[in-house]
């Protein structure tokens, strides 16, 4: 028989599968550490004129892991904060043609009008499109200004408050105006805008895949699941700790950082079973 010391070393992944029904499971890959916090407090006994206790036993222990994630999937934030059927949309194809939303007015009611104002907005041609959420100001009777809330698509801002057209744009009755793959398609009569009235819109561009995550919702439950930490394997020896249950807690990586990877900072409550173990912790010497 062989003699081995028991060691750990690194962390491989992380294994997520739901208790009540272990059709959903998600893996977490590009992790700093798994930090868990399972001594429980000794509770001394204190009395008389004895400078130490004259006995101590087991309170409470904290139950709690830390886990920083810097690459997850869909299928891991429903485990990592309250969770229901309305907190995501998920498509896996994402939008081949990019996608508009209808331009509604904001302000006033003059800029949106199948008459005197603007009769529709929509997609011409999808590799022109710039994403993000736009605004249409009206600056005279008949033009406009277009604002839009980022550059990443690589329009020019010409002041510091997100405007992008060099010079105004004209809206004609019926007819339609291009700009950055939009057809922006005048009403039937004359148009006569109220000059500072604003309508709002978005954009999304063509892509590959598209997933969508709302935060914040009435009804939402955390989900109870088992969760198994790895450890790298070295010279063939592997350790593993399962959680039998869990709940987490998490801030969903809305962070961003300059020049660096952002992580999620999971903090996992460890659960009490009805029944067996809470936690159990597996080397095994492979051959």
């Amino acid at each position: 028989m062989a003699y081995n010391l028991i060691k750990s070393f690194g962390i491989h992944q992380a294994y997520f599968e739901q208790i009540s029904d272990p059709t959903y499971s998600a893996i977490a890959k590009i992790l700093d550490s798994a930090e868990s916090d399972l001594a429980p407090e000794l509770i001394p006994l204190t009395g008389g004129s004895a400078q130490l206790p004259w006995g101590a036993a087991p309170g409470l222990a904290a139950g709690t892991l830390t886990l920083p994630i810097k690459e997850y999937s869909p299928e891991l934030l429903r485990f990592l904060a309250p969770w229901s059927s309305d907190v995501d949309t998920l498509d896996s194809d994402g939008e081949a043609s990019g996608s508009i939303t209808t331009a509604a007015n904001a302000k006033g009611t003059s800029v949106i009008n199948a008459t005197t104002g603007i009769a529709s907005v929509a997609i011409a041609t999808a590799s022109s499109l710039k994403p993000g959420n736009y605004k249409i100001v009206a600056t005279a009777a008949a033009t406009v200004d277009i604002y839009l809330d980022n550059d990443l698509g690589g329009v020019t801002y010409q002041n510091n408050s997100g405007k992008i057209n060099d010079s105004a744009i004209t809206i004609t009755s019926g007819a339609g105006t291009s700009y950055l793959g939009l057809t922006i398609t005048g009403g039937s009569g004359t148009i006569g805008f109220t000059t500072g009235d604003i309508a709002t819109f978005t954009v999304n561009p063509s892509s590959s895949f598209l997933y969508k995550r709302k935060g914040g919702l009435i009804g939402t439950t955390p989900i109870e699941f088992k969760l198994t930490i790895f450890g790298e394997k070295v010279n063939n020896k592997i350790r593993t700790t399962t959680y039998n249950r869990c709940v987490a807690s998490s801030d969903n990586s809305i962070k961003y950082l300059n020049k660096d990877w952002a992580s999620i900072e999971a903090t996992i409550q460890i659960l009490q079973p009805t029944s067996g173990a809470a936690w159990e912790d597996t080397f095994i010497d492979a051959i």
